[in-house]
């Protein structure tokens, strides 16, 4: 018995080491004059289990009192108050950058790496990232866009839109000029930072309050509201929905939308200028074109157009006016090949573009007033004349 006994105690030995280190750890770095009482006191749900940081640190002393030399500090996970638990980067393209609190310099992300309160992300041109937070939020932050997670100072704030475009799903967010609140758990919206610091929201599902100057308005599903600097947020106007693109081709054409064509390596959308047009065109002037004053596609800021006069164009107006096309070898979309925005009617022969081979593609389309939607699923395709 005494062989058995010894025979199965490393295996029990083993299995308490694995059950112990599987215990869910999160990084917090300690700065000057940091204390494990005063971190205790600052991260922990219950300031008085400070002494568990024990277990999974070396200190130089377990004096609570004590200040700490400059040191990760591993702390479980299942402790941490939600607002400081660690976001995970889900997904990024191209040339993604963040940067620590308190830090100056920039560096480049990596794939799943954790994202604390108070950090800061970048997007470079054409690049992308995408960012999960502990309790759920989502941030999806789109090209030449810089965003500040967890912001310090701003409370029940999750996400502050410093610059770019992002899209959000219960997530809060604050801009130069308005406060973005999610009403309902399925919230999914957009929010755009012109450089002029107007900020436009639009809502795909749900509903959302924008705040500013005192004032709330309530934007709910298939509306959009401005807000400019120093001033209250404008009322929710309607916009006329992006065609889906996933949609049967029969009802597509049905409709007149756009339809996603992939021939012999050519994309296009299959319009045409002059083509799309919709609403109440027959009451209007034959000889008056509301469309020639509609801004270039996703640059809005080209010419002095705020969002009631854009909504009154799009009454009359196909609202695609450009796409985003991406094509990778992988249908994952890890290895990008092509990433770029083309005009709503504008014909993509790849086959000028790429070498010969199968490939993955996908495309989002862009409304006028520059808010990407969804990509499709993505499609199989083959590159190379005969």
């Amino acid at each position: 018995m005494r062989g058995l006994a010894a025979l199965f105690l490393p295996a029990a030995l083993f299995f308490l080491a694995a059950k112990a280190g599987a215990e869910e750890l999160q990084t917090i770095v300690v700065r000057p004059g940091d204390t494990l009482w005063s971190i205790s006191n600052t991260y922990l749900k219950d300031p008085t289990r400070w002494n568990e940081l024990l277990k999974y640190n070396r200190l130089p002393s377990s004096d609570p009192s004590i200040a700490l030399p400059g040191m990760p500090l591993k702390v479980p996970v299942r402790l941490i108050k939600e607002q400081y638990r660690a976001a995970k980067l889900v997904y990024y393209l191209n040339e993604v950058l963040f940067r620590r609190s308190g830090v100056s310099d920039w560096n480049g992300v990596v794939m799943k790496m954790d994202l604390f309160k108070s950090d800061t992300l970048r997007t470079r041109v054409n690049a992308r990232a995408d960012v999960k937070f502990y309790t759920g939020e989502v941030l999806n932050l789109y090209p030449n866009s810089i965003a500040v997670l967890r912001p310090p100072g701003k409370k029940n704030v999750d996400v502050e839109l410093l610059a770019g475009e992002m899209r959000g799903l219960r997530s809060r967010v604050v801009t130069a000029s308005a406060r973005i609140t999610p009403k309902t758990k399925d919230t999914e919206f957009g929010a755009r930072l012109k450089e002029d610091l107007t900020t436009l929201v639009q809502v795909y599902k749900g509903r959302a309050d924008v705040e500013a100057q005192g004032k709330t308005v309530e934007v709910s599903a298939g509306f959009a509201a401005e807000v400019k600097m120093d001033m209250p947020p404008s009322n929710p106007v309607k916009l006329p929905r992006l065609p889906e693109l996933e949609a049967s081709q029969t009802a597509l054409a049905a409709s007149g939308a756009p339809r996603l064509r992939t021939d012999g390596g050519v994309v296009s959308l299959g319009m045409r200028k002059g083509v799309g047009i919709s609403g109440p065109t027959a009451s209007l002037p034959k000889d008056r074109d509301l469309t020639k004053n509609i801004p270039a596609a996703g640059n809005v800021d080209d010419k002095d157009i705020d969002a009631s006069e854009i909504v009154k164009m799009l009454s009359v107006a196909n609202p695609v006016q450009s796409y985003h096309l991406q094509v990778s070898k992988d249908p994952a979309f890890s290895n990008t090949l092509l990433d770029k925005n083309y005009d709503a009617f504008e014909t993509i022969d790849l086959n000028d573009l790429l070498p010969a081979g199968k490939y993955h593609m996908r495309v989002a389309l862009v409304d006028l007033l520059g808010f990407e939607g969804k990509f499709s699923s993505p499609r199989q395709i083959t590159v190379g004349r005969p």
